[in-house]
């Protein structure tokens, strides 16, 4: 029988404390044949703080673990007794593997054409009132008008000789008001 991955089920918040646990039962009990991977699906953001990027992990699944292992009774039992386990994901009464292109997807195991995409946490969003804290509008005050989350950039409007002007701004550039 080989090893194959299932979703677990538990408490949200504990996943970390859960993967621990069951690392721990597994060495302990040697039963690393049985239970061979565990992991919690993650997703990468930038986000960005007082002008700097930072980047930010973030559960895909709260509440769940993907556990690639031989599924029978006998370890099922073994994790479903750990207190924070609420037990597998289950279609009706049956408990189904992931197929391998769920878990690419939900791991960001895509090929690096895809991956090239980041993802930023926008902290501002259309019509919020800005200063532009860097660059050769520093210390003026804005509207946005756009904003691109996949590039990290917005489009600011500065009142300039009487109109609104649009400038291309980058995140890092800007602070909410």
């Amino acid at each position: 029988m080989e090893h194959k991955w299932y979703v677990l089920n538990v408490h949200s918040g504990k996943e970390d404390f859960v993967a621990e646990k069951i690392k721990t039962m597994i060495a302990a009990q040697n039963a690393k044949d049985v239970i061979s991977e565990i992991s919690i699906p993650k997703q990468s953001k930038i986000v960005i703080k007082e002008g700097k990027k930072e980047i930010k992990k973030k559960r895909l699944l709260p509440g769940y673990l993907l556990v690639k292992m031989k599924y029978d009774q006998q370890t099922a039992s073994l994790l479903t007794n750990i207190e924070e386990v609420r037990g597998f994901v289950r279609i009706g009464t049956e408990v189904y593997p992931l197929t391998d292109e769920e878990v690419a997807r939900m791991m960001d195991q895509k090929p690096e054409e895809t991956k090239k995409t980041k993802s930023y946490a926008m902290s501002v969003r259309v019509n919020d009132a800005v200063k532009i804290v860097d660059g050769p509008f520093k210390d003026f005050i804005g509207k946005v008008s756009e904003v691109d989350e996949s590039k990290g950039k917005v489009k600011v409007l500065i009142t300039m000789f009487g109109r609104e002007t649009p400038f291309d701004l980058d995140l890092t550039q800007i602070q909410k008001l």
